[in-house]
């Protein structure tokens, strides 16, 4: 994929319609590049023409209100919108079947009612009966509904690689208000709580997933189990922090 220079090159004028076509053609790699990460974890029917229409929108509105007296460059903050803009497309189009919400939600449930009452994390044995299904028919729901909890939690913020950021990254001293900036803070301690929650191998998959950049096989390998497990314990984790996260928020 072709190289994106991080710079806003200046001599551009983003109200010439001339200008603007040049400035989209010039940062279209960036977008497909967004875009090809979000795919590479999303159901194979998501549309990627789609995406690559919504991204566009989205660069469209960086490049109208980027502004270069910040520090960070401006590819960096391109994707911040980009990414932003599928994923407001896709809260827009509803694109998940009513079933897989509701198997979401009820695993969710569950995690978050046995762990209120067992004060500890949940096995997934003790979850499948909690729900009253059989232990294999549990792990196929986690599965099932890896790609609903997987954009929730893009949603919170977390990408790979240079898309993993959040507001005060890209937008330094944006905010003059304490109490925006106290806020910022007791966000990031919260999702930092929600993590340590997690058992110690759903820890690992979280860190080799998002952070290492691993895919699901390279996961399985590391941690002894197959491809399919390794999807699941992400999903596990996954719900997890979104019910700790959905109570704390």
């Amino acid at each position: 994929m072709a190289k994106v220079d991080n710079e806003f090159p200046e001599a551009f004028d983003i109200s010439d319609d001339t200008d603007r076509e040049e400035l989209i053609r010039t940062f279209l790699p960036l977008v497909k590049r967004v875009v090809h990460r979000l795919a590479g974890r999303l159901p194979a029917e998501i549309d990627i023409k789609e995406m690559l229409n919504s991204g566009i929108i989205g660069l469209v509105d960086a490049l109208e209100k980027y502004d270069p007296r910040h520090e960070t460059n401006f590819a960096t903050y391109a994707q911040f919108r980009i990414r932003g803009a599928i994923l407001d497309s896709f809260r827009t189009q509803d694109w998940v079947p009513r079933s897989l919400r509701h198997k979401a939600h009820r695993l969710e449930e569950a995690y978050m009612r046995l762990e209120q009452k067992l004060g500890r994390a949940a096995e997934d044995l003790e979850v499948a009966e909690e729900m009253e299904v059989e232990l294999e028919d549990f792990r196929r729901m986690l599965t099932d509904v890896g790609s609903i909890v997987m954009l929730s939690f893009e949603e919170l913020g977390y990408g790979h690689g240079e898309e993993r950021f959040v507001a005060h990254d890209w937008m330094p001293g944006v905010s003059e208000n304490p109490l925006e900036e106290f806020l910022e803070s007791e966000r990031v301690e919260i999702i930092a709580r929600a993590l340590d929650r997690l058992s110690d191998k759903e820890r690992l998959v979280i860190t080799l997933y998002f952070y290492e950049e691993l895919n699901l096989k390279e996961i399985g390998e590391i941690i002894g189990v197959t491809e399919s497990r390794a999807s699941q314990i992400r999903s596990r984790a996954l719900l997890r922090l979104r019910a700790y996260l959905r109570r704390a928020f």
